[in-house]
């Protein structure tokens, strides 16, 4: 029987990696695939969304992935969905997780996308390309 390729979990991979990637100044920045119960003062919640898929080839994750940002007022939002943006587009190459990031395109944001709780929030969308191994 063949053996299984297997892709890692594109939201652990995310969460992991633009963890890791954060520069100084965003410690206290919960990361996550999750809003924490207790809300904090600046979050970001990285999801799978439907689209993207395994390549044809079964040696790439397409993992459509969206992107969002919490914090006290819109220019802190906007400042941590950006930090964000420049983090991912450095993971190209890196591991995390298990999950080597062949490639990161952004196609959507940042944009304010105004959040239930009243805490302001900014989004942006993309595909994180991870090798299947």
């Amino acid at each position: 029987m063949t053996e299984l390729a297997i892709p890692k979990s594109a939201q652990t991979v995310a969460v992991r990696a633009v963890t890791d990637h954060m520069p100084a100044g965003f410690e206290d920045v919960w990361i996550s695939d999750k809003v924490p119960k207790r809300r904090r003062s600046r979050m970001i919640r990285i999801t799978r969304t439907p689209g993207g898929g395994m390549a044809s080839h079964g040696a790439t994750d397409h993992a459509r992935l969206i992107i969002e940002c919490w914090a006290d007022n819109d220019d802190d939002a906007e400042l941590l969905a950006n930090t964000t943006r420049a983090v991912l587009r450095n993971l190209i190459g890196r591991t995390a997780a298990g999950g080597f990031i062949r490639w990161w395109r952004e196609d959507g944001g940042p944009y304010e996308w105004p959040d239930e709780s009243g805490q302001a929030r900014w989004q942006l969308t993309g595909e994180m390309l991870i090798k299947i191994s």
